[in-house]
């Protein structure tokens, strides 16, 4: 609902949520900038876990600009102490998918394509 919400009035295409809390947005700085952010956090103001979600926003040609995540996306989510990754399948351009399966992996979170 909030990256719907963030789509509708052209902000961005993530949020990383814990906890039922929304930890961070994504705007124009983008998604690494948006996950720097939430490592950054001091540990008492956000709950272990989270999840950070992508997707197109509403009306979004997919033709042109889609969302885009890959390996240095893993690497972010896992410095900021999320669970893991999900997207909206066929919405989002995963680049070198097995070696994000395999960093994910390595660093215990779960990718879904939602």
């Amino acid at each position: 609902a909030i990256v719907a919400a963030l789509g509708a009035v052209d902000v961005g295409q993530g949020a990383v949520v814990a906890n039922g809390l929304c930890l961070a947005v994504e705007a124009l700085p983008g998604t690494d900038a948006m996950l720097r952010g939430v490592a950054d956090m001091p540990l008492s103001l956000r709950p272990k876990g989270g999840v950070f979600y992508k997707a197109a926003k509403p009306g979004q040609d997919l033709r042109i600009d889609l969302p885009t995540l890959g390996p240095a996306t893993v690497e972010l989510a896992a410095k900021a102490g999320l669970s893991g990754i999900a997207f909206q399948a066929g919405g989002v351009i995963c680049l070198d998918l097995p070696q994000m399966i395999a960093l994910a992996s390595a660093r215990g979170l779960f990718l879904w394509a939602r």
